[in-house]
């Protein structure tokens, strides 16, 4: 008997044409070569604007933009430089001293030297004192300041500003003298700072590199040893009589760890990693994780496997946070300049917000800079080669360099 049915192709088997534009990746490149061509799409329409406005009269703020700064020269002398007979310890005093804005003595914007001597210098009388802000956000800057942000920590590029006419090789042996001596610690964050290079050659105009790098900071040794003990001795507190013998043997091993970890840094003052050996074993190395006080090397496979770790400092990444936070506003702000450049007069007026009436708004004491000084922001970039610094007539400008 003949079968009744009869057989079609599936749908899934018929030949389609598929659209040009349908790839994603296809309509990702088709909207960046869209972003990235912008300038030229509307550079008829500038030009035929600008001719239009030739005949009437510019303002002020369109001149300071049709041109760029005229440059004097390039031999600055920064508010926060120091000579080659400084000792490089008195440079991370200097920045460490004046880390906060409002307590600084490189201005006195929020606070003359005579309320700042009167108060002591107490950093909480000074943040409570400050005009324009209100009660909640005086206790949030506190707050963020002792209980989030790493106290004692700098960054390498801070001190090669500090040091620019010296060069970067000169800051560099006198940080490496001073580790061995016991006295600094440094600290190798890999991969922790984003950047992104506007290639300005000719025969690469528009190209564009995106990578990261790493990042440097320094403390003080003895800053490290105190947390170190810091947290030892809270441990010791937890100890109590009736606690069970389990527990008890649970926290000395913590205790072990960190004393054995803290006469591994005092022997090995130039150490960046430790490797999980007889040193320590895998237990007291899961303690200091924990703790901050190590962290792994990386986050690729054939790294981990190799049970190398990185001796860290910890809530590092918050100060990271922080310091990236400064480049990408800055980065941001030069960005709208046609020239890619500004007065540091500007600069400082864009940091804290003008309102309507002229006042300050004080937006660097809010998130996420919560009060910190904008020196040690320009430093950080000009240490980096992110800006470049200059002389004009009316004051210091401040210039991108390309890399972003």
């Amino acid at each position: 008997m003949p079968s009744n049915f009869q057989y079609t192709a599936a749908k899934s088997s018929r030949i389609t044409k598929r659209p040009i534009l349908g790839s994603p990746i296809k309509k990702l490149l088709k909207g960046l070569k869209y972003f990235l061509d912008q300038p030229k799409r509307f550079q008829k329409v500038n030009l035929a604007a600008s001719n239009d406005g030739e005949n009437s009269s510019r303002s002020p703020k369109s001149t300071q933009n049709s041109e760029p700064l005229t440059v004097q020269d390039y031999n600055v002398q920064l508010d926060y430089q120091l000579s080659s007979k400084d000792d490089i310890l008195v440079g991370i005093d200097t920045i460490l001293s004046n880390q906060w804005a409002e307590s600084s003595s490189l201005n006195q914007r929020y606070h003359d030297n005579q309320t700042k001597t009167a108060l002591g210098y107490n950093m909480e009388e000074l943040v409570f004192s400050l005009k324009g802000l209100g009660l909640s956000s005086k206790a949030e800057i506190m707050k963020y300041r002792a209980n989030q942000l790493p106290k004692g920590l700098i960054t390498t590029t801070q001190l090669y500003s500090m040091y620019d006419h010296q060069g970067n090789t000169f800051v560099d042996r006198n940080i490496e003298i001073e580790i061995r001596k016991g006295s600094l610690r440094k600290f190798v964050i890999t991969n922790a700072s984003p950047v992104i290079l506007n290639n300005t050659q000719k025969f690469q105009n528009g190209k564009v590199t995106y990578g990261f790098e790493n990042v440097e900071v320094l403390c003080k040794s003895k800053s490290y040893l105190e947390i170190i003990d810091s947290h030892t001795r809270s441990i010791e507190d937890e100890l109590t009589e009736d606690m069970t013998q389990a527990i008890k043997a649970k926290k000395m091993v913590q205790i072990q760890g960190l004393q054995k970890f803290r006469k591994y840094i005092v022997d090995n003052p130039t150490a960046l990693f430790i490797d999980n050996d007889n040193t320590l074993d895998k237990e007291e190395m899961s303690i200091l994780v924990t703790h901050g006080l190590v962290t792994l090397t990386s986050n690729h496979l054939n790294e981990i496997e190799s049970h190398q770790y990185s001796i860290s400092y910890p809530a590092c990444g918050t100060y990271l946070k922080l310091i990236n936070a400064g480049r990408v506003w800055l980065v941001k702000l030069l960005s709208k300049n046609k020239y890619k450049e500004s007065l540091e007069e500007t600069i400082v007026t864009k940091w804290e917000g003008t309102n309507f009436n002229g006042t300050c708004k004080m937006n660097n004491f809010r998130k996420p800079f919560y009060g910190f000084e904008l020196n040690w922001i320009l430093a950080d970039a000009l240490g980096v080669g992110l800006i470049e610094v200059f002389n004009t007539p009316v004051g210091r400008g401040w210039r991108l360099t390309g890399k972003v």
